[in-house]
């Protein structure tokens, strides 16, 4: 895009022009998205990041106008918010497993570590009863952390049909845990 036609664009833009701002939106939406999934590795959340970036920039459109290079100021505004949301993502994540780690060492009897390990065993076998399809996408999905678009392609089916596994085989091991758990 030109340089005269991206500081006009910006100036519509920082005037409300929201027709302005789609076509910036389409414009770089997939550069965003690209370097928001290199960094997260899930579509989803990547996804959801380049949606708060570009409500970020609408929400100060009225600095729009002043912004001479837009690519660098997105860039800027995007690396920022990936880096926040993914620091907020560790913190989270490292005091979640704190607290596990401290309700596992303190809370336990011996006859709830045993109900634990009976349930994990039953947890393994429905796991174990599971079609291969089913047990192939939930193991990529739960056990290596994939999203159902990366399984999609990995396994060469539509994300609607890796939605549907997991939802089968979710079914699956929850309808077993419930029929096994009181023998």
């Amino acid at each position: 895009m030109p340089k005269d036609a991206h500081s006009e664009l910006l100036a519509r833009i920082a005037t409300g022009d929201e027709n302005a701002f789609r076509q910036i939106f389409d414009t770089y939406w997939d550069s965003v998205y690209g370097v928001a999934l290199t960094l997260t590795k899930s579509a989803s959340l990547a996804e959801e990041m380049v949606q708060e970036i570009f409500l970020q920039i609408w929400l100060k459109r009225d600095k729009l106008a002043a912004v001479e290079k837009f690519s660098g100021y997105l860039f800027v505004v995007a690396r920022n918010h990936i880096f926040n949301v993914l620091r907020k993502k560790i913190r989270e994540e490292a005091f979640t497993e704190h607290l596990r780690n401290y309700f596992r060492e303190t809370g336990d009897s011996p006859a709830e570590q045993l109900e634990l390990r009976e349930t994990e065993e039953l947890f393994c076998q429905a796991i174990e009863k599971l079609p291969p399809q089913q047990r192939l996408v939930f193991g990529l999905c739960r056990k290596q952390g994939l999203s159902h678009e990366e399984i999609a392609v990995r396994l060469k089916i539509s994300r609607h049909t890796v939605k549907s596994h997991m939802h089968k085989a979710l079914q699956f091991i929850q309808h077993y845990l419930l029929s096994h758990a009181e023998m």
